[in-house]
C-alpha cells in the first residue's frame, strides 16, 4: 500500500502559553509513534525503535499477529528514519504490514490500525494509500476510532486518479508530496491539507542511504512535526493539531 501500488503503500487557534519557541526547540519527547508500513530493518541498533508486530491475511478475512517486524524491502525503514531524524525524542513502534511487495489487504490494515490504538500510541504513520471503494467504510470506521481515543493519523495520499483513503479523512492528516521552499506547507480546507517534499535521502536495509522520492516519504516529515508539537501539547486533538500545524506553516 503506498502511491506505487493498487491497494498501497481549519480552524482558529485559541490563545494560550504556547510559543514558537516550544516548538522550535521540540524533538518530540516523550511522544510514541506507530510506523505502519514494512517493519524495520532488524541490523539497525536503534533503541528508540522498540520492537513491533507483523500482521499477515491468513484463511478468509482473519488476520494472524507474530513478533516478525522484519523489514524485507526498506520502505518502513526509510519512513523511520525520516521521522527520527525531525523528531529524535520519539520512540517508535514499527507494525509491519507490507511483506516483500508494496501490498497489503484492506483487513490487514485495519487490524494494524486496531492494535497500534490498543497500545496507545499517540502518532500513526501511513505511508499508504488505497482508491478502492470497498475500503473506504472500513478505513473510515478504523480512523475515528483512533480520533476518540486521542490517536493522531498521518497519512500519504495515493498519486492516482480519485480519492485516497483515508488520508482524505476528516479524522485523517492527509500529506502528498510537492516542491515546497519550507519543510511543509498548510493548505485549510484542503482535503489533503498538508505538502512536504517528498525527494530526500533516507536510510534504507542495511545502513544504506539512497534518494526516494514521493508522498510515502512525505508523510514521515509531517508525522514528526506532529509529534513535536505533542511534545508541547501532549492532550491535543486532530482538530488543535490542524490549528497548530497552521501556526507553524505561517497562517
Amino acid at each position: 500500500m503506498s502511491e506505487l501500488t493498487t491497494l498501497t503503500a481549519n480552524s482558529g487557534l485559541a490563545t494560550d502559553a504556547w510559543t514558537d519557541a516550544d516548538f522550535a526547540i521540540a524533538t518530540g519527547r516523550g511522544v510514541t509513534v506507530g510506523v505502519i508500513d514494512s517493519g524495520r530493518d532488524p541490523e539497525w541498533n536503534e533503541p528508540r525503535i522498540r520492537p513491533g508486530v507483523g500482521l499477515v491475511a491468513s484463511r478468509g478475512f482473519a488476520v494472524s499477529r507474530s513478533l516478525d517486524d522484519t523489514d524485507r524491502i526498506g520502505h518502513g525503514t526509510a519512513c523511520c528514519d525520516l521521522i527520527l531524524r525531525s523528531a529524535p525524542g520519539v520512540v517508535i513502534h514499527p507494525v509491519r504490514v507490507f511483506h516483500r511487495r508494496l501490498e497489503t489487504s484492506v483487513e490487514v490494515l485495519v487490524e494494524a490500525l486496531r492494535w497500534a490504538v490498543s497500545q496507545r500510541l499517540r502518532v500513526i504513520n501511513l505511508s499508504l494509500g488505497t482508491h478502492l471503494e470497498s475500503a473506504l467504510r472500513p478505513l473510515y470506521k478504523a480512523c475515528e476510532q483512533a480520533r476518540r481515543r486521542g490517536v493522531i493519523v498521518v497519512s500519504a495520499v495515493n498519486v492516482q486518479s480519485g480519492a485516497s483513503y483515508p488520508a482524505v479523512f476528516d479524522s485523517v492528516i492527509g500529506v502528498q508530496a510537492g516542491a515546497v521552499d519550507q519543510p511543509f506547507e498548510y493548505r485549510p480546507g484542503d482535503a489533503v491539507e498538508c505538502v512536504a517534499r517528498g525527494s530526500c535521502r533516507a536510510r534504507g536495509l542495511q545502513g544504506q542511504i539512497s534518494n526516494v522520492t514521493g508522498s510515502s516519504f512525505a508523510a514521515p516529515q509531517v508525522t514528526a512535526l506532529v509529534a513535536r508539537l505533542l511534545e508541547s501539547r501532549p492532550d491535543a486533538d486532530v482538530d488543535r493539531v490542524r490549528a497548530l500545524l497552521a501556526r507553524v506553516a505561517g497562517l
